[in-house]
């Protein structure tokens, strides 16, 4: 028999879990249980289970903390988490700590049995096959799947051996960018166990191109629905989808289609270069986009007039209008990023050889042509290069226009936040309110406040909350439409960062003792 650890804080949870489903069929004994941190550590230690079922909010340790420090003692059995997939704050660290099992509060009885089940059906593997076995079967798995996916025809017997056939497939090309420090980089296939079983997908990479084959309608679907969560949900900084561009090729029927699928997928995925800021996920070209033509030199011509009509009469909204006309121009015509490049190179040359010419002490504001060229070239996106003219603009037209530093509109611009926090305002729009580049207004507002914009409006909504909760008037999910958060986990979230507390703790807190 195998043995079962239950761990929370509550006991009518734990008791639950013991009477949910029938775990001597299944082959496990419930040995004990734990109702804080640090007596699942004590008792992990002293048991040592086969399974541990642990919630996440626990009193003393919590329960990241837990799985963290049992794993760094050798502890090697297995984990189901209670907590939502999509919480990927507990999440990523619990995949680094080989935990792939993730149930929702309340438990679900059929939930709950497929995951024990898993979990035994894993234990028998590891127990009946030897190391080598696998690692042939694995080996083998992949080159066939390299096969699918660069269109050489596999034989079905083989496909079925290898548990690759299935009525459908979808072909997925991730990569990570940008990522900046090392300890936060992580790849979509070490966040795709978070929610998908490890048997509904496949891991390669051909031509150095990171791929997930999908194998069935379910796969699909769930990854769909992390998808759309994705979309209805804010990406913060720290999320580690924020580092993740992820190409979506078409679904199909049979495996001779898989390479179709694949096409599409690395087809999209080099139009990444065209994507909005903020921007993470691709599905289909939705325009049919074309060289650009002969009449290149002709709309150039245009664009550029257009500009420097906006430099001349000192309008920054105006010289937004015509770069945002840039940017929808090449989005729309220019196939390749070399030709995009190429194309805002020639851009950005005019406009400094045509300003310094007229106002020579703008020499100092632009810089050498080699290190334009080379920034340009540099680029992953073509947002940041608009970003960058548009900087190297306001400059410029401070400079001739002798504009301050454009403190006094980040004073505007506090002011409407702290009137109107509770509306879904955006770094974009204001910027288009306020006539400035989005770029360059979510630079300069951070560096006269000394943080970013999200931050402060998220700073803004929870000492507002704060407020509310004290109160003692409003529910919980009322506050949080109040200060402008549709989703009340997400608020509840940002408000724990913040105070340390949930927010009913808070209120509780505020009612009881007094502000």
């Amino acid at each position: 028999m195998e043995t079962v650890l239950i761990v929370d804080d509550e006991e009518n949870i734990r008791e639950g879990i013991k009477l949910i489903i029938d775990w001597a069929e299944l082959g496990f004994e419930i040995v004990g249980d734990a109702s804080n941190g640090e007596e699942a550590l004590s008792a992990a230690e002293k048991l040592n289970p086969s399974l541990m079922i642990i919630d996440m909010q626990m009193p003393k340790v919590h329960g990241i903390d837990v799985i963290k420090q049992l794993r760094s003692r050798g502890y090697q059995g297995y984990f189901i988490i209670l907590s939502g997939y999509s919480d990927f704050e507990y999440a990523r660290e619990a995949i680094i700590n080989h935990v792939t099992n993730y149930i929702t509060k309340p438990v679900d009885e059929d939930e709950l049995l497929e995951t024990v089940k898993k979990i035994k059906a894993d234990i028998e593997k590891n127990r009946n096959e030897g190391t080598r076995l696998v690692e042939i079967k694995d080996k083998a798995r992949s080159v066939i799947v390299s096969d699918l996916l660069s269109g050489i025809p596999v034989m079905e017997e083989n496909l079925a051996a290898m548990d690759l056939l299935y009525p459908r497939y979808q072909v997925i090309i991730h990569e990570t960018y940008n990522a900046g420090k090392e300890d936060v980089r992580y790849r979509l296939s070490d966040l795709i166990p978070a929610f998908l079983d490890e048997r509904c997908y496949e891991l390669t990479t051909v031509e150095r191109n990171e791929c997930i084959l999908l194998k069935g309608r379910t796969a699909i679907s769930k990854f769909e629905d992390f998808i759309m969560h994705y979309k209805k949900s804010p990406i913060e900084s720290d999320s580690p989808l924020d580092n993740i561009f992820i190409a979506i090729g078409n679904e199909c029927e049979l495996p001779s289609e898989i390479s179709a699928s694949y096409e599409r997928a690395k087809w999209l995925a080099k139009r990444r270069f065209f994507c909005d800021e903020g921007e993470h996920f691709i599905r289909e070209d939705k325009n049919d986009h074309q060289s650009i033509s002969d009449k290149n030199d002709q709309v150039q011509k245009g664009l550029f007039e257009k500009v420097m009509n906006a430099v001349a009469s000192g309008n920054r909204n105006m010289m937004v209008n015509a770069l945002d006309e840039i940017y929808e121009y090449v989005k729309e015509h220019v196939k390749e990023s070399t030709d995009a490049s190429l194309f805002m190179t020639e851009i950005m040359l005019s406009i400094k050889e045509k300003m310094t010419r007229q106002y020579p002490v703008l020499s100092q504001v632009f810089d050498s042509n080699a290190g334009i060229i080379e920034f340009i070239e540099s680029r992953f996106y073509l947002y940041e290069i608009i970003q960058y003219i548009s900087d190297s603009l306001d400059t410029a037209m401070n400079m001739i226009y002798c504009r301050q530093d454009g403190e006094s509109v980040i004073d505007d611009i506090i002011s409407y936040i702290d009137r109107f926090y509770a509306q879904p305002l955006t770094l974009e729009e204001l910027a288009v309110q306020f006539g400035y580049n989005s770029g360059y207004l979510g630079r300069l507002f951070a560096k006269t406040m000394g943080c970013g914009f999200t931050f402060y409006l998220n700073e803004c909504r929870i000492q507002k909350a704060k407020e509310l909760l004290s109160e003692g008037k409003y529910k919980v999910y009322e506050v949080s439409r109040l200060v402008g958060y549709s989703d009340v986990d997400y608020f509840g979230r940002k408000f724990r960062k913040h105070a340390g507390l949930t927010p009913a703790e808070f209120k509780k807190n505020e009612c009881c003792y007094g502000r």
